[in-house]
C-alpha cells in the first residue's frame, strides 16, 4: 500500500473482488466452526487457510485491512486478529496504513496491552514473529504472566474462554517463520492455534511457502489470485520494466570500472525522470535504489565504496541515504517520502515490503541474483506514485521502472545477458487476469460472487478429536517442521547418508576418474643405466645432412644491459602507438541497451559517456608491465615517460606528468601486445647466437623402436605425445623430397635450439626439420605441435606470446595441430582478433618459404 492518505481510499475493482472473496470464505469457514466444533483444528488447518496472491504494489495491506473491517461483526463469533510482518520496520508501516485506511479496526500493542477483558471483535495486534516467539528479553516479557499483565499465552487462552476466535494474518508469507523457525512454529501451532489463517505474498511458488504448508499440516485450498494486468489497469503498477545492460568498446572494457559505469547509467536515467516530472509540473522527487552485497570478511565496506562512487558520478552527498540493518528501524521508512533523499543504498533485508512509490530506478551491484531479486527487490520500483496516476499510460518514460545490472560477464551484449533477463522475467510473474478462490464446503454448490468462481467441495465427516489427540497432531506437525526435533535412529542415519551421497573412505570415488594411473616414485622400478638390457644405442645419422649443432638464442644478464634495453623498449613502444591521441582520451563511449520485460520487442538503445577509471587503468597497466621477471617495470615506465615527454615537446603538446602517466597506462592496456613486441625487438638487439653444444652422436632407445627413414637417429625414440608422434610419422613418410631430416628438440637438453621470449623465458619448439631449398642456416625450420585447438589451451597467454616470437636465425616457428579428422592444420596469429586461428591444411611445402 502506498503512503497513508489523508482520506479514505476507494478500492479498485480487483481489490473489491478480493475483499469480497476472502470475506465470503471466512464467513463460510466460521459457519463450519459453529456447526462442527469438535473438528475445529481440522477445519482450521484444512479449510481455514486463505492465500492472497498479488503483485508487489497491488495494495495487499489495504485489501487485507478492508477484509478484516468487512467481516467485523458479521462472522459467527467475535474474532481477534494477530497480524505478523517479517520486520519491525514493516510493523510501523502496517500500523500507519491500517490506522489511515481501516479506521474501524482497533489496533493494539502486544507489548503493553494484553488484557482479554476489554477485547472487542475485530481487534488487531500487529507485530513480528520475533516479538512473541524468539528467546530474547522483549519476547520473554510478552510470554510471562505478571501481576500487572497477562502473558500473551494466557490472554489467548482467556479470549477463547470468553468465546473469541483467533485469526492470523501472515504478511510477506514467502518469508515463512524466519530465523527463529522452531520457536515460531511452536507458538503458531500450540499457542495461537488459529481458527483462520490468511497468507499474503507476491511469491506464491516460493519453496519456503510450500514447505510451510506441508510441514505445519496446512492446506491452502482457498486462493485469491490478482493478475498484474489488473493492477496496471488500475494505475497501481507501472506498465513496463526496462532492464539495462552496458556494452563497451572492446579495447576499453578492461579500463572501465563496470560498477561506476552502471551507477552512471542509473543516475542518468534518474535525472531524465526527474526532469520529465518537473516538465509535467508533478512535485515528486524520484528515488534511485542501489542494492549492494553483504560485506565479506576482510573486504572493504561495499556501502562506503558505492557512496564514494556515487559522489564521483555527481550525486550530492546530502541526497544519499543508507540503510543496511537486518531489522530496519521504523524511521527508515520515512526515507521513502523525504524529497531531500534521491538515492538509497541498501542490502537485501529492506527489499521485502519496503514501500517506495517514488522509486523508478534500481541499480544492483550485487554479484549474484535469484528469484528473490525479481520478485521482491525489483517490485520496489513497480509502484505508481499517486500524483503520477493521472498520467498513467500516457508517459512512456514515467510508465516504466528501470533496472541496471553490473555483472562484468553480462556487459558484452544482450545475448550474454539472457540468463539474467530470464531470471528477472521469471521472478516477476505476469499472472492471469482473474481472481480465483476455492472454498471448501459441505455441498457441491457452485456460485458466482462478483465474477469470481467459488467452488464448494464436500467436507468429509470424521470422529471427534479430543484435546489430547489434537495437541499430539500439532506436535507431530511441529516435528516435521523443525529439523532435529525427533532424534533419528541409526537406520535412518544410514539411509540419510546414502541419500546425501556421503561415501566412506573405502567406497569413495576417485576425484579425477579420467586421468591415467601413474605410479608413485617409491613404487617405480629402480632406474636403469645406459647398459640396461632393454636400451640400445642409436647413432646420429650425419649422412642426412644434419648440422653439428643447432643455434640457440642466449641473452646476457639483464642487469648488464638494462641501461640500454629500457630506452630501446620505450622507443619501439612509442613508435607504434598513437600516444598523442591517447592524451585526450578521458571518457569511453558506451552503448546502453534497455529491454522491456513485459512488452516483448521493445528495446531502447542510446549512447552514454562513461569515465574510465583512473585507479583501474593504473592497476591493470602495472600488471601488464610486470610480465618479465628480469626487467624492473619501474625502469620501463621511466623510459617510456621520458620518450613520451620528448614526443610531446616535439609536437607542441603542453601536458603534465600526470597526463603522461595516464596516457602510458592507456596505451599499455588498449594495445596489450605492443609492449611485449617492443621488448622482443629490443631484446633482439642484445641476443647472442650460440652453437657450441653439439647434437649428441648417439641416443639410447628401446630395442624394438620403430625404424625411421628421416629421423636423426633412424628410429622413433624419445618422448612423444600422440600428435607429436603423428607429426613425426608424417615427416618420415614425406614423398615430396623436401624433408631431409627431422629431430625431436627436447627442452631438457642444453644442445636444443631455443628462442628468448619477451617474458624472459625460453621457448623450445618441438621439432627441428631440415627442408630442401629453405634459406636459413642449414635449411632448418622449427615446428611447434599443439593440442586440438578446442580445449582452450591453444589460446593461452603463453601461446599467444610464443606464436608471435621469431628465432633470430631460423625465423618464424611453424605451428600446427590436428582437427577432428586427424588432419594437421596450420595455426596462425590473427592480429585484429588477438587469437590463434586455423589457416588450412599444414603442407610440407609451406616450410620452404622463410616467413
Amino acid at each position: 500500500m502506498n503512503a497513508p492518505a489523508d482520506f479514505r481510499l476507494s478500492l479498485a475493482a480487483y481489490q473489491q473482488k478480493a475483499v469480497d472473496a476472502i470475506g465470503e470464505t471466512l464467513d463460510y469457514v466460521a459457519e463450519l466452526h459453529t456447526r462442527e466444533p469438535n473438528h475445529r483444528a481440522r477445519i482450521a488447518r484444512e479449510l481455514g487457510v486463505i492465500l492472497l496472491q498479488a503483485p508487489t504494489g497491488s495494495g495487499k495491506t489495504l485489501m487485507l485491512g478492508r477484509t478484516l473491517e468487512a467481516v467485523r461483526g458479521k462472522l459467527d463469533a467475535k474474532t481477534i486478529w494477530f497480524w505478523f510482518a517479517p520486520y519491525s520496520g514493516l510493523v510501523a508501516q502496517t500500523k500507519s496504513a491500517l490506522a489511515a485506511q481501516c479506521g474501524s479496526l482497533r489496533l493494539r500493542d502486544v507489548y503493553v496491552d494484553r488484557e482479554a477483558i476489554g477485547a472487542r471483535d475485530g481487534d488487531v495486534f500487529v507485530q513480528t514473529w520475533a516479538s512473541v516467539a524468539v528467546v530474547k528479553k522483549e519476547s520473554r516479557k510478552v510470554r510471562t504472566d505478571k501481576e500487572a499483565a497477562l502473558s500473551i499465552d494466557s490472554m489467548i487462552e482467556e479470549l477463547r474462554e470468553r468465546g473469541f476466535r483467533i485469526g492470523v494474518v501472515i504478511d510477506e508469507a514467502h518469508l515463512n517463520f524466519g530465523s527463529g523457525a522452531a520457536a515460531t512454529a511452536d507458538f503458531y501451532l500450540n499457542v495461537l492455534s488459529p481458527d483462520y489463517t490468511i497468507l499474503a505474498t507476491a511469491t506464491p511458488s516460493d519453496a519456503k511457502l510450500e514447505k510451510f504448508e506441508k510441514d505445519v499440516g496446512l492446506k491452502v485450498e482457498s486462493r485469491v489470485v490478482v493478475g498484474r494486468d489488473e493492477v496496471v489497469k488500475a494505475g497501481l503498477n507501472k506498465v513496463g520494466l526496462m532492464v539495462g545492460v552496458l556494452r563497451f568498446k572492446e579495447e576499453d572494457r578492461a579500463l572501465i570500472d563496470v560498477e561506476m559505469a552502471t551507477l552512471t547509467a542509473g543516475w542518468s536515467q534518474h535525472s531524465f525522470i526527474k526532469s520529465r516530472l518537473a516538465e509535467k509540473g508533478i512535485h515528486v522527487t524520484p528515488l534511485m535504489l542501489v542494492q549492494v552485497e553483504d560485506q565479506a570478511e576482510g573486504k572493504d565496506d561495499p556501502v562506503a565504496r558505492v557512496r564514494e562512487r556515487l559522489l564521483e558520478v555527481g550525486v550530492p552527498e546530502k541526497a544519499i541515504a543508507v540503510h543496511t540493518s537486518g531489522e530496519p528501524d521504523p524511521a527508515f521508512h520515512t526515507l521513502a517520502y523525504d524529497p531531500q533523499i534521491e538515492v538509497l543504498i541498501f542490502k537485501v533485508a529492506v527489499a521485502t515490503g519496503f514501500d517506495a512509490p517514488r522509486a523508478w530506478t534500481l541499480v544492483s551491484v550485487r554479484p549474484s541474483r535469484g528469484r528473490d531479486f525479481g520478485l521482491q527487490i525489483v517490485g520496489r520500483i513497480m509502484r505508481v506514485h499517486p500524483l503520477v496516476r493521472p498520467l498513467h499510460g500516457t508517459e512512456p518514460l514515467l510508465d516504466r521502472g528501470y533496472v541496471f545490472l553490473s555483472d562484468p560477464e553480462l556487459q558484452v551484449g544482450l545475448d550474454e545477458a539472457a540468463a539474467d533477463l530470464k531470471a528477472v522475467r521469471e521472478g516477476i510473474e505476469v499472472l492471469t487476469d482473474r481472481l480465483e478462490v476455492t472454498i471448501l464446503g459441505n455441498d457441491d454448490r457452485a456460485s458466482e460472487v462478483f465474477g469470481t468462481t467459488i467452488a464448494r467441495v464436500p467436507f468429509h465427516e470424521a470422529s471427534p478429536v479430543d484435546p489430547v489427540t489434537e495437541r499430539a497432531e500439532r506436535q507431530a506437525a511441529l516435528g516435521l517442521l523443525i529439523p532435529g526435533y525427533v532424534t533419528a535412529s541409526p537406520a535412518q542415519l544410514e539411509s540419510a547418508v546414502a541419500v546425501m551421497g556421503i561415501f566412506t573412505e573405502s567406497d569413495a570415488p576417485p576425484l579425477f576418474p579420467d586421468l591415467p594411473e601413474v605410479s608413485s616414485a617409491n613404487s617405480r622400478p629402480a632406474a636403469t643405466g645406459p647398459s640396461a638390457d632393454h636400451l640400445i644405442k642409436y647413432p646420429l645419422r650425419r649422412e642426412l645432412g644434419i648440422p653439428n649443432s643447432l643455434i640457440r638464442e642466449e641473452l646476457p644478464s639483464l642487469y648488464d644491459i638494462e641501461a640500454d634495453l629500457c630506452p630501446q623498449i620505450a622507443r619501439e613502444f612509442c613508435k607504434h602507438i598513437p600516444m598523442t591521441s591517447l592524451i585526450l582520451a578521458v571518457n569511453s563511449n558506451a552503448e546502453l541497451s534497455m529491454r522491456d520485460l513485459f512488452n516483448e520487442g521493445l528495446i531502447d538503445t542510446r549512447h552514454l559517456n562513461v569515465r574510465m577509471s583512473a585507479a583501474r587503468i593504473a592497476e591493470q597497466a602495472q600488471m601488464q608491465l610486470s610480465f618479465n621477471d628480469g626487467i624492473d617495470p619501474r625502469r620501463i615506465r621511466e623510459a617510456i615517460e621520458s620518450e613520451l615527454q620528448r614526443i610531446c615537446q616535439k609536437e607542441g603538446f603542453d601536458v603534465t606528468l600526470r597526463d603522461i602517466r595516464r596516457t602510458i597506462n592507456l596505451a599499455i592496456l588498449r594495445h596489450p601486445h605492443a609492449l611485449r613486441e617492443a621488448v622482443r625487438v629490443a631484446q633482439g638487439l642484445h641476443i647472442r647466437l650460440e652453437d657450441n653444444e653439439p647434437i649428441p652422436e648417439f641416443q639410447y632407445g628401446a630395442k624394438d623402436a620403430a625404424a625411421s627413414k628421416k629421423g636423426a637417429y633412424g628410429a622413433f625414440i624419445g618422448n612423444f605425445n600422440r600428435p607429436e608422434l603423428a607429426f613425426a610419422q608424417m615427416l618420415d613418410n614425406d614423398d615430396t623430397g623436401l624433408v631431409k631430416w627431422w629431430i625431436r628438440n627436447p627442452e631438457s637438453q642444453t644442445w636444443a635450439t631455443r628462442l628468448i621470449l619477451p617474458t624472459g623465458r625460453r621457448f623450445f619448439p618441438d621439432f627441428a626439420v631440415g627442408i630442401a631449398g629453405r634459406k636459413t642456416r642449414h635449411s632448418v625450420a622449427l615446428v611447434e605441435i599443439k593440442d586440438d585447438g578446442e580445449t582452450g589451451r591453444l589460446q593461452s597467454d603463453s601461446n599467444t606470446i610464443k606464436i608471435r616470437s621469431e628465432h633470430s636465425e631460423y625465423k618464424k616457428v611453424f605451428w600446427t595441430y590436428q582437427d577432428v579428422d586427424s588432419v594437421f592444420l596450420k595455426a596462425v596469429w590473427n592480429q585484429s582478433h588477438n587469437r590463434i586461428f586455423p589457416a588450412g591444411p599444414f603442407e610440407i611445402g609451406d616450410m620452404v618459404m622463410v616467413n
